[in-house]
């Protein structure tokens, strides 16, 4: 079978370049060099992996020296590489976003855990209340002895 250069079976198969690339780096697609250290792949296995080929490019299929892809499949190649920048790219700035909206939401975690730690746990209402009431019950009471002592004459002594 015809050997293919990555460009030429990417077209073949119907994919991207990057697909070819990614096939290639994981070992689901094989391919060879020839005598010029470009990477080739022979069309049988692109068939293998990516199913059959468009009719255009089985035609087509001899190997393509990088003398002989011209300056259109160069520029196609090139924009090809852009897009993935570009794409990159973004998927950088989305990614740091969503860092910085986890990193935000750790900080309040933070503070808010710092909060609670740093200030004295709140007292309830009712125990004040309940040793309001103690106070005066012990006042009224010791009133109500100092005058019961003093109505009877004896001496009170504290």
């Amino acid at each position: 079978m015809a050997l293919l250069n990555l460009t030429a079976a990417a077209q073949a198969a119907g994919v991207n370049r990057s697909t070819v690339v990614r096939a290639l780096k994981n070992g689901r697609l094989s391919a060879t060099n020839n005598e010029t250290g470009e990477r080739c792949i022979d069309t049988a296995e692109l068939m293998r992996v990516f199913g059959p080929l468009k009719a255009a490019a089985q035609a087509n299929a001899h190997p393509l020296p990088m003398q002989a892809i011209g300056v259109d499949a160069l520029i196609e190649v090139l924009q090809e590489q852009l897009r993935h920048a570009t794409e990159r790219e973004q998927q950088g700035k989305e990614r740091e976003l969503r860092l910085l909206a986890m990193l935000e939401i750790e900080q309040a975690a933070r503070r808010d855990m710092e909060q609670k730690l740093l200030l004295p746990p709140a007292r309830p209402h009712s125990a004040r209340l309940l040793i309001l009431l103690f106070g005066f019950a012990f006042a009224f009471a010791l009133l109500a002895l100092v005058i019961t002592q003093s109505a009877s004459g004896k001496a009170i002594i504290l």
